[in-house]
């Protein structure tokens, strides 16, 4: 018997649409258009009803041929601009504006406006015979005030068809019939799945449309895609399209540099539905909550991936929250203010908001500061200006009272886009000398915004953050996100490619060597260090030119060929200084060669070691080549430029589909990793994978990033505990090297410094004092370090719990002391002093060896739990002097099999040692006393390697110097042990 199914289910939609929407059902015979597909006497009966008086006005002149002149008119206008805008913006009729429709209104100024919002007739036909020429029919088509406006095609997954022989069944339709081409939307869909499209008549075109990876039903009795007919399809939602969401893009025109015409063809964009959804979720949130308690102070996280669209999402968003009513009649924000980074500032936002068109008056685009306290001061309904900018719009916010009042909104576009993470904002913390390490384009991160936000009421703010990589920081200020989209969605929907799939693989080996011995004293932050000593290897040009023919072999034989001779590559390299000698390597290897393309190297302006000043627009012949065009649109429309070669610049926010391959010769872990990578997984016709070459990192540390936020927030928000800051206070007491009385001397003596050039002096003496104290009692470097990190911590701690609990006068007043005194108890290196010593360094020995193909086989795996801890504190890095440092990064150099096996021999025996294991277990959190046994253990090493007869292991310096073998055994114990005790 055949079946009905398909036929229930759609019969079950009509009812939800009469039954819960109020539409109307059509019969044959009120569907006789088969040109238009108007519904003539619904268009009319709404026009009388609606504007009686203009309608008159227009029975005047034309009498009993009005109505024939509406439908005209409504005919003529079709040639020029799709349905939809014509219903948004009122059809003219011989100089008469008629609304085609009646949005509901966003306020409860008018008792007219609801009424004619009310009289909008929703309506639909099933089996709609779109000709006569044919029996074929659309399943569903609604109609609004008798105007088409979308279609769908309905199968059932028992009858052995599903969405994509829905989408299919659109693709063989007549492109000439007009029922294809007036609706904006057409909608695929079997009982678990929807596609949608603005143009139905390629398979491209039909994007997913559905609540996350399945679809899932709320209600007993109704399919799992309910929430397209409950809500999408519902009346609100559909007026909201119309007013709101639709966005029109006329064609455009552009010449490239070789002066070929391109025309992009007018396209209808419609959200997606996580777009629709967080919108939604976040109005809604918002306008109850100040319903209901007549303020803001509203803080939200919004996590969505690359490739959701965030851009369009904004922008959506601001519109929103720019015209947004609470029940009771108030509009809710006073200025709505877009953070963003410069690049988007210039391009991405400016972009999309310029297509909504009704609001180019209300939009200040700040660039400069003096244009955004003047847009803040005018009370600009929506500014858009950097992320940097935050801290300076609350400081002008804050002086005035007038604007303290004001409630504004901030959408912060990228939680944190940071290049080098924290340790970009720590650099300018620790060193305020402009001479420092090569440090390009780092931008403010999450740390600094929520910071900024702490230090201010925000009683009469909103803070929408958006990311695509939440961190425990985030998710401690912000709360759990309130809407998601994963970048796994966005992978397995198809929208971005999956680039942490492989990774081949290469290992850059070397050795640094000083010319002059370089001074123990001066202490400098861990991280700055290790990156600045990286870069003496990563400028070294013997290894960027044969890294530079690694690149370019593979170019040839993998990307050359890719996208029909359009594909790209990009070189991302540890700085500008390194870059530059990337793009002057490159680029003599292929003129030599007489290769067929060309390279870019982009970047921000540098002044070299030489003191030459470097300019991009000069570099790359910008102005005098390429008219004055921005070098991301060269590199886009130019396809004689295949590479790219970038350090810090296009972190996130860079758009280039035919990028098909990455050469990686910079660092990145963590968020830095996901960021730099996903530059290459914009997709586009003819590009299924992509190629990553690395030759700096480790890959597993790759993978496991992207499984850290494949799939969306792992963080819970931790609740700070205030018990912890007078634990740790009564610990740092116990260390027996400042009392409670020395503590109070020196912040009462701070307070008077700060107006009294004697008591400043006296301070300097009494800093030098307890440095001087400090280093009597606490000996070993390491241990000194550690202290100096414990009140570090100690600081960063006590800021995120004094946000939520009012703390005891001696956790404030330690709180001073310990932010103070760590920074006088090491001298510290300047800038200046390390570039001095990184001079004398040179690249003494160096290899670049190849590790393979690397697969990865846990990036789609559940990622682990996260550390605990109560998050939210800001610590420094810590110091190490760049001995220390140099050592450490002697052991990039592998290791035979041989020494493995003796190392694992050694940690074997140290193991079964049972009095050693058990003391280290019973003091595993006591880090003076590991800091101090440090010593005892690495003897008892030292002495396995003597007795042994391996002692010429222990004339070797990858063994004995600091940060060495030896020590890197201690450290495995000490793990090991660890594991143990849990």
């Amino acid at each position: 018997m055949k079946s009905d199914k398909e036929k229930i289910f759609e019969n079950h939609i009509a009812s939800y649409l009469t039954d819960k929407h109020h539409y109307t059902s059509l019969s044959a015979a009120d569907c006789t258009d088969t040109d238009f597909h108007f519904i003539a006497s619904h268009l009319l009966d709404f026009i009388k009803d609606t504007q009686l008086a203009k309608y008159e006005k227009l029975q005047e002149n034309y009498g009993a041929d009005a109505d024939r002149e509406i439908l005209e008119a409504l005919k003529t206008e079709l040639e020029r601009k799709p349905l939809w805008v014509i219903i948004r913006n009122t059809l003219s009729v011989r100089g008469i504006a008629f609304d085609l429709y009646y949005p509901k209104p966003r306020s409860n100024n008018s008792q007219t406006s609801f009424d004619n919002y009310n009289k909008n007739k929703f309506s639909f036909k099933q089996q709609y015979h779109f000709s006569s020429d044919t029996s074929q029919s659309i399943d569903l088509v609604l109609f609004l005030n008798g105007l088409p406006i979308i279609t769908i095609e309905l199968k059932h997954e028992d009858e052995g068809q599903n969405v994509y022989d829905a989408v299919e069944q659109y693709n063989i339709r007549p492109q000439e019939n007009q029922i294809f081409t007036l609706p904006f939307l057409h909608i695929a869909a079997d009982t678990s799945e929807v596609k949608i499209a603005t143009n139905p008549f390629s398979e491209h075109n039909f994007i997913p449309f559905n609540q996350g990876l399945t679809n899932k039903e709320e209600n007993q009795g109704e399919y799992p895609i309910e929430f397209l007919y409950k809500d999408v399809l519902s009346k609100d939602w559909v007026l909201e399209y119309i007013s709101f969401f639709l966005l029109y893009i006329p064609a455009n025109q552009k010449i490239t540099d070789d002066g070929i015409l391109l025309v992009e063809p007018e396209r209808t964009i419609f959200p997606r539905y996580h777009q629709l959804r967080s919108n939604h979720r976040l109005a809604q949130n918002i306008s109850s909550h100040f319903e209901a308690e007549n303020t803001l102070g509203l803080k939200y996280l919004i996590n969505h991936s690359a490739g959701s669209g965030k851009t369009l999402t904004i922008s959506w968003l601001t519109d929103r929250l720019d015209s947004l009513y609470s029940e009771s009649n108030h509009k809710i924000f006073d200025m709505v203010i877009v953070l963003t980074d410069r690049k988007s500032l210039d391009k991405n936002i400016k972009d999309e908001l310029a297509h909504f068109v009704h609001l180019n008056n209300k939009i200040g685009l700040a660039k400069d500061s003096d244009k955004l306290k003047g847009f803040i001061r005018q009370r600009k309904s929506i500014v858009v200006s950097t992320i940097q900018k935050f801290s300076y719009i609350q400081e002008i916010i804050q002086e005035d009272e007038g604007l303290k009042q004001l409630r504004i909104a901030f959408i912060i576009d990228e939680a944190h886009r940071s290049q080098d993470g924290k340790m970009a904002s720590n650099v300018k913390a620790i060193f305020t000398n402009p001479e420092q390490p090569d440090n390009e384009e780092l931008p403010t991160d999450e740390d600094e915004i929520i910071n900024e936000a702490k230090k201010v009421n925000i009683t009469n703010q909103v803070l929408i953050a958006f990311t695509a990589t939440p961190i425990q920081t985030t998710v401690d200020y912000f709360g759990q996100p309130l809407d998601e989209y994963t970048e796994d969605e966005a992978i397995k929907e198809g929208y971005i490619l999956d680039v942490a799939n492989n990774i081949i693989s290469y290992q850059t080996l070397y050795h640094l060597k000083s010319k002059t011995i370089i001074p123990d004293d001066e202490m400098y932050p861990a991280g700055v260090v290790h990156k600045a000593l990286r870069e003496v290897a990563f400028r070294d040009p013997e290894l960027i030119q044969y890294k530079s023919e690694v690149i370019l072999k593979y170019f040839e034989d993998k990307v050359k060929d890719t996208l029909n001779g359009r594909g790209k590559a990009m070189v991302v390299t540890s700085s500008r200084p390194a870059g530059l000698l990337y793009f002057e390597a490159l680029k003599e290897k292929i003129a030599k060669r007489n290769l067929p393309y060309k390279v870019l190297f982009a970047f921000s302006d540098f002044t070299d070691e030489k003191g030459t000043e470097i300019k991009e627009e000069t570099l790359n012949e910008l102005t005098t080549t390429h008219a004055g065009k921005k070098i991301e649109d060269v590199f886009d429309e130019n396809d004689d430029y295949r590479i790219i070669v970038v350090a810090n610049k296009f972190q996130t926010g860079f758009n280039q589909p035919k990028l098909v391959s990455m050469f990686l010769d910079k660092p990145v872990r963590g968020v830095n990793a996901v960021q730099t990578l996903s530059r290459l997984n914009r997709k586009t016709y003819g590009k299924d994978t992509t190629m990553v070459v690395d030759f700096t990192n480790s890959v597993q540390n790759i993978f496991d990033a992207f499984r850290r936020y494949r799939t969306g927030s792992r963080f819970e928000p931790q609740e700070p505990n205030p018990q912890a800051l007078e634990d740790r206070y009564n610990e740092f007491l116990s260390f027996k090297i400042f009392d409670e009385g020395e503590i109070i001397h020196y912040t009462e003596l701070i307070k008077e410094a700060t107006s009294d050039p004697a008591k400043d002096a006296d301070l300097m003496a009494l800093s030098n004092d307890y440095r001087n104290k400090f280093r009597e009692l606490i000996t070993e470097k390491e241990a000194q370090k550690d202290i100096v990190n414990f009140l570090n911590r100690f600081v960063g701690d006590f800021y995120f719990t004094s946000l939520f609990f009012q703390l005891p006068t001696k956790i404030i007043r330690f709180a001073l002391f310990a932010e103070l005194i760590a920074d006088k108890l090491f001298k510290k290196g300047s800038a200046s002093s390390l570039k001095d010593h990184l001079k004398n360094l040179l690249v003494e020995k160096s290899t670049v060896r190849y590790r393979g193909v690397i697969t990865s086989t846990t990036v789609n795996e559940p990622p682990p739990p996260p550390r605990g801890g109560t998050g939210g504190g800001r610590t420094e890095p810590p110091r190490a002097s760049i001995p220390e440092v140099m050592d450490d990064l002697r052991n990039v150099f592998q290791i035979t099999d041989e020494e493995a096996l003796l190392i694992n021999e050694v940690i074997e025996n140290v193991m079964q040692d049972d009095g050693i294991v058990t003391l280290i277990i019973n003091n595993i959190d006591n880090r003076l006393f590991l800091e101090s046994y440090r010593n005892t253990l690495k003897q008892r090493i030292v002495n396995y390697y003597l007795d042994h007869n391996w002692d010429e292991r222990l004339i070797e310096g990858p063994y004995v110097s600091p940060g060495g073998i030896i020590e890197y055994i201690v450290q495995a114990v000490f793990r090991l042990c660890r594991s143990k005790a849990a």
